[in-house]
């Protein structure tokens, strides 16, 4: 199956920037994390709502937590993400009304996620929604060439995340024992693109 990834990088222009650190790997991590995000001038409120870890090398992983923003309303729904990839913490505030789940990076479906798993609109389980997407996207780059997620350069590449989903609920059903996710896979589809209408 072929699934889209329409690898675009855009860049958040117009938004406040850190200063490149000199590292070109963590540079292009952070040049690249968002076109929904910028530098944070926010505070975080509350516990975190989410936490995922990604990889650096084969060796070492760096975390990042998504946090409410003070800054947040309801028409301006916006994450906190805090995130010490390559041992240097940064924080951006993600507005999520700007996530598109059909052409999304993973930093902004995290954030988006963790908003929709707070909100009640997905049922983010004992891990988190995220941790769902992730695990199937982690699938789908075995079976279907979908970006690695393990690879931290594609962190930030656009892909369309309702198209995987799709195609994954269809290869669950190819074997009983996965049915189960095929009705996961098609029910967070259908909550990304609700919330998106």
């Amino acid at each position: 199956m072929d699934i889209a990834m329409n690898c675009s990088t855009d860049h958040m222009l117009g938004r406040a920037q850190y200063e490149k650190s000199g590292n070109d790997k963590i540079d292009a991590f952070y040049e690249n994390m968002s076109t929904a995000a910028e530098k944070s001038t926010s505070h975080a409120v509350g516990d975190a709502l989410a936490l995922t870890s990604i990889s650096y090398n084969d060796s070492l992983s760096y975390g990042m937590l998504a946090f409410h923003s003070d800054k947040s309303t309801a028409e301006d729904p916006i994450i906190k993400i805090s995130c010490n990839y390559g041992g240097q913490q940064r924080y951006y505030d993600v507005h999520v009304n700007e996530v598109d789940p059909r052409n999304a990076s993973a930093v902004e479906m995290f954030a988006l996620c963790s908003y929709m798993d707070e909100e009640g609109i997905t049922d983010g389980g004992t891990f988190g929604s995220y941790a769902k997407l992730h695990a199937m996207g982690s699938n789908a780059s075995m079976i279907n060439g979908f970006i690695d997620l393990d690879d931290s350069s594609n962190y930030n590449v656009k892909v369309d995340w309702i198209k995987m989903l799709k195609e994954m609920a269809s290869e669950y059903l190819k074997t009983p024992e996965t049915y189960a996710q095929s009705l996961a896979a098609n029910k967070l589809a259908d909550e990304l693109m609700d919330y998106i209408k």
